[in-house]
């Protein structure tokens, strides 16, 4: 999850109707019905989690592939930056050739991630509506080591989310939601610069540093519900880059194996 997209979670609103509201609530249905299937909205969440990636998955493949073609294409824009940097008319020009030559479409890597904005939005509201009615309601829904999912997985708040007193052991949970959600942050944002240019990579510097802090301070605020969420949705996308990275590897190794029987 990138800094836009827990910005405008945090400042969606909750009185929606409409459209959205339908869309919210049929999210909801999703994970009510999985909950039905298997009693545990931990397992119902993560379930939830890997239905709603692999749906989004094509739009996402297709938001890297065309990141990756324009990080190919890096080098050749430089240079026309460089040679027509006092002509913004010919720099324009050239650039839209270059883009032209090679079939790429500038925005092809921005619509898809945009797409899913609203998706990403969508399934927040959905989780913080089940969660608003078992917290309204009171409700206690153990997972793992967390005594209560409605509350934040956290060693100084009860299940209900209220501080403990010192050396209480009525603690809701370890932290290690948040924590998880930390690493597996700052790995998923290394993976991502992997195949970036330096220049990217240095821009990216800051944005690796940051956003591991922000998804422990999100998820530590939040109920471990939407830690689960994050941790899973972290952990689906750090495998399919892994997997993706892997394949560009064979790829790359048989090109070059290619090229040196040509030679």
């Amino acid at each position: 999850m990138n800094p836009l997209i827990i910005f405008l979670i945090t400042t969606a609103s909750r009185g929606d109707t409409g459209i959205w509201r339908s869309f919210v609530n049929f999210l909801s249905s999703i994970i009510e019905f999985i909950y039905k299937l298997i009693p545990s909205y931990g397992v119902a969440i993560i379930l939830f989690t890997i239905i709603t990636r692999l749906a989004l998955l094509p739009l996402d493949l297709k938001s890297k592939r065309a990141s990756k073609q324009m990080n190919e294409l890096q080098p050749e824009l430089n240079k026309i930056n460089e040679k027509y940097k006092d002509d913004k008319e010919k720099l324009n020009k050239k650039t839209m050739e270059l883009y032209q030559k090679h079939n790429i479409n500038p925005l092809g890597g921005c619509l898809p991630a945009l797409i899913q904005i609203p998706v990403t939005i969508a399934l927040f509201a959905a989780l913080r509506q089940i969660s608003n009615y078992h917290i309204e309601n009171q409700s206690v829904e153990a997972f793992l080591w967390i005594k209560n999912i409605w509350a934040p997985d956290s060693p100084i708040l009860d299940i209900y989310g209220k501080p403990i007193t010192l050396g209480s052991t009525d603690w809701n949970g370890l932290f290690i939601l948040p924590f998880l959600a930390g690493i597996t942050s700052y790995y998923q944002s290394k993976l991502m610069t992997g195949g970036q240019t330096e220049e990217q990579s240095d821009r990216m510097k800051g944005f690796n540093s940051i956003m591991p802090i922000m998804s422990i301070w999100f998820t530590s605020m939040y109920t471990a519900a939407f830690a689960i969420y994050w941790v899973s949705s972290n952990m689906f996308q750090i495998v399919q880059m892994l997997i993706l990275n892997k394949k560009a590897e064979k790829e790359e190794k048989k090109l070059g194996e290619e090229g040196k029987k040509k030679d």
